[in-house]
């Protein structure tokens, strides 16, 4: 009970201090943000024998693979990383301002071309792609989902004989929707290691999860602490997805996975984390009393 109390003590400092810094502001895995377009090379014309120039994740990025037997060079303009000088069998990848989707506003159905120009051992190349526009979601049925379920089991706590086995459920759907939606995020990067990818991408969740996790089974034997330990991931749990709604007015989502997906386990993780912890005040409160007579007697 202790070790249980000392964790909700530094869950609610560590989250407090994030909060206080702005830290859950952070883009997805991999600083990739959800976008309403997707990228793509078309061509590089003209072809260059051992020369692969690809768009990776959603066109967040360009992969140059340089096969050739001279170093290619990619023109300025395409933001801090460029010019640069990809030697004679090395590989290059960048967020090129030109070819990428993200903070560029285009409508479902639209296409928008973009070029990239190369110099390929003192030939000159251009790599020539486009941003299709996708229909993004309806924004109001999310949130309202999203309200109406954390509403629910706010509700249903208090009708339950063993609310606090219920929030102990709830909180755990929540800890493995989170734990889900960073995997995703992770598995959609293909610019960084994927383990140290996945741990910045959880973040406090690491403190989170197993909060919730051993607070649900404590829980199971009739504690309290259990329950507050539950909240208490919870409630973290649910302000650390926070930054990730903008999964319901995007469509293309740095994801691994359907977007439909993304979306359910971000309104999970939010919704749950969101009602156990509001939730949670009242049940505690009750095993409280209840605990009174117990001990006077």
């Amino acid at each position: 009970m202790r070790l249980l109390q000392r964790l909700v003590l530094l869950a609610a400092i560590v989250g407090g201090t994030l909060l206080s810094s702005g830290a859950p502001a952070s883009a997805h895995a991999g600083g990739l943000t959800a976008t309403d377009s997707r990228g793509r090379v078309v061509a590089v014309s003209p072809a260059v024998p051992g020369l692969d120039v690809v768009a990776i994740e959603n066109g967040a990025r360009l992969r140059l693979r340089n096969g050739t037997g001279g170093p290619v060079t990619v023109g300025a303009g395409g933001g801090a990383a460029t010019p640069a000088v990809v030697a004679p069998g090395a590989e290059l990848t960048w967020i090129d301002e030109r070819a990428t989707p993200d903070g560029r506003d285009v409508a479902a159905g639209e296409t928008v071309p973009w070029t990239v120009p190369l110099d390929v051992n003192g030939t000159p190349v251009m790599i020539t792609g486009e941003l299709a526009g996708e229909q993004p979601p309806v924004p109001a049925a999310w949130w309202a989902a999203t309200a109406l379920t954390g509403l629910a089991l706010v509700l249903l706590a208090r009708r339950v004989r063993r609310a606090d086995l219920l929030l102990a459920a709830a909180g755990s759907v929540a800890a493995a929707a989170s734990v889900w939606h960073v995997a995703g995020s992770t598995l959609a990067v293909e610019s960084a290691p994927l383990a140290g990818t996945f741990l910045s991408a959880a973040g406090i969740n690491l403190l989170a999860w197993p909060l919730i996790i051993g607070g649900a089974v404590t829980a199971l034997r009739g504690r309290a602490a259990g329950v507050l330990a539950v909240c208490g991931g919870a409630a973290l749990t649910a302000v650390f997805v926070l930054p990730d709604v903008t999964s319901f007015h995007r469509a293309v989502l740095p994801f691994a996975g359907p977007p439909v997906v993304e979306r359910v386990l971000v309104l999970l993780a939010l919704a749950l984390g969101a009602g156990v912890a509001v939730a949670g005040a009242g049940v505690l409160r009750g095993l409280a009393r209840e605990a009174v007579p117990e001990e006077q007697a």
